[in-house]
């Protein structure tokens, strides 16, 4: 580990013991005085903050052994190791508790000091990297940075972006390669054979390979000057296609294997969404259900025909029926149990009239003639699927995901685009929080790989808080 990371992980340990001591502070003054629920005995506050200080070691304990101290923190990531580590403390002050049979006054303190602590702690980080990030901004001791590669266009751009946006902290001081590179917007500092030689006069703090193609023999010189020479070393992978995200190193053979996985909701990652669904899809259709009720009304007004309308659709696990309100005449709708056969072929007709997003693997009929007037506006509002939080607690579908597609949309998926189908698809997504339907379904398919690549509760909750804007705009609605 580097210096620089070093001084920010003790300043980071500080900050978070700080911040688990105020959690202590506020949780204790909220149990005692202002949450009106009868306190029979309550230790004096001498004695809790010298509880609290007892416990400080164990939380950061937590917080190193979860791996929240790694050189490598994801913003959306991070939120996870706050939760586990804060996790870890609150447990270990349930045991401390139990064994002293202590007359530690109101168990329910205990929850007060979890969930304080994690948005304690998350908020002092946010704080934090603000800071960091306005440090970099004004070129407060940015990081030496030299890119290795082939000294093309690529290397430009790529260089330029880094440039471009100063918070990431890094001063491109310029680029290796085999061949001096025509452009002149980066200082050229030799061939890769010399990296020895550069990495001492120039003071590199760190090296960025983007050759994917390099032999071995020139990789693991790189790779070896920089860490005799205490550089921080990346590499561009070569098969980021595959989805590197998610790779999982595995030594137990004795020979070092990297899995590519699909997407990290594997394990215990699939089981916090599963929870996490049941949850939000039952507060739904409670908080929901009397403007459910009304729509069912307003429906069985407008035109003949049933309520709910039941559409086959591709999600992870194979077909399932989606469940929406009618907004179609019923005869217009697709499928045995109403329009039938000619329902099916008015659409195709439809499709190729009025389709507004021509070349794509799906479609969308713009000014479509089917759609009733109180279909109009639950499609404007998005109110049309609010029965699809059935479809989540019921596990067919996610409160967050890709949208579920028609097996004749699905026939038409790149090999890329149906890696959509390794995670159950969702009523909201980040296609829906960037344009909903003015995306192009390319640019639909390019954020939900996105998503199911880097899936954190998190990223999850972030989406959801995003939704309800663009739902209140109406824009871009399906």
């Amino acid at each position: 580990m580097k210096r620089a990371e070093q001084l920010i992980n003790i300043l980071l340990v500080g900050l978070d013991a700080v911040m688990v001591f105020l959690a202590f502070i506020i949780a204790y003054n909220a149990r005692a005085k202002a949450i009106p629920l009868p306190v029979i005995y309550i230790w004096p506050f001498g004695q809790f903050l010298l509880l609290a200080l007892q416990m400080l070691p164990i939380w950061a304990l937590g917080f190193a052994f979860i791996g929240l101290y790694s050189s490598q923190r994801p913003r959306f990531g991070e939120i996870g190791k706050i939760i586990a580590g804060a996790s870890i403390g609150a447990m270990a002050l349930v045991l401390w508790v139990f064994l002293n049979r202590s007359d530690f006054f109101s168990r329910l303190i205990v929850f007060y000091i979890w969930i304080l602590s994690i948005v304690m702690v998350g908020l002092g980080r946010t704080v934090f990297s603000l800071i960091q990030s306005n440090l970099y901004l004004f070129g407060f001791k940015k990081k030496v940075l030299v890119i290795v590669g082939k000294g093309n266009e690529n290397d430009e751009r790529f260089a330029t972006q880094l440039k471009s946006n100063p918070s990431l902290g890094y001063n491109v001081y310029g680029i290796v390669s085999e061949k001096k590179p025509e452009f002149e917007t980066f200082k050229y500092l030799g061939q890769p054979e010399e990296i020895e030689r550069i990495l001492k006069i120039h003071k590199v703090q760190e090296v960025i390979l983007t050759d994917a193609q390099m032999d071995n023999d020139t990789f693991f010189l790189v790779m070896r000057a920089c860490q005799e020479s205490d550089v921080t070393f990346k590499a561009v992978p070569a098969h980021a296609q595959v989805g590197v995200r998610t790779m999982q190193f595995d030594a137990s053979t004795g020979v070092p294997i990297i899995e590519f996985r699909g997407t990290p909701l594997d394990s215990w990652g699939i089981v916090f969404k599963r929870i996490f669904d049941i949850l939000g899809s039952a507060i739904a259709i409670i908080i929901l259900s009397p403007a459910m009720a009304i729509i069912t009304i307003v429906i069985k007004i407008d035109s003949k025909g049933p309520v709910i309308y039941k559409n086959r659709r591709i999600g992870n696990r194979g077909e399932f029926e989606t469940l929406k309100f009618r907004t179609m005449s019923v005869e217009y709708c697709t499928g045995s149990a109403y329009g039938g056969n000619r329902a099916e072929e008015f659409e195709n007709k439809l499709i190729k009239e009025k389709n507004i997003k021509k070349g794509s693997a799906v479609y969308k009929i713009g000014d479509d003639p089917r759609v009733t007037k109180t279909g109009q506006f639950l499609r404007k509002t998005s109110l049309d699927e609010l029965p699809q939080f059935f479809n989540v607690f019921l596990g067919n579908m996610s409160l967050i995901g890709p949208r579920p597609h028609q097996p004749k949309e699905v026939n038409n998926y790149t090999k890329e685009q149906r890696k959509l189908l390794l995670i159950k698809p969702g009523i909201s997504g980040l296609a829906q929080i960037s344009g909903r339907s003015d995306l192009s379904f390319d640019e639909e398919a390019n954020l939900d790989i996105f998503y199911l690549e880097n899936w954190s509760i998190w990223l999850d909750l972030f989406i959801i808080a995003k939704t309800f804007g663009v739902v209140f705009k109406g824009k871009g609605s399906y």
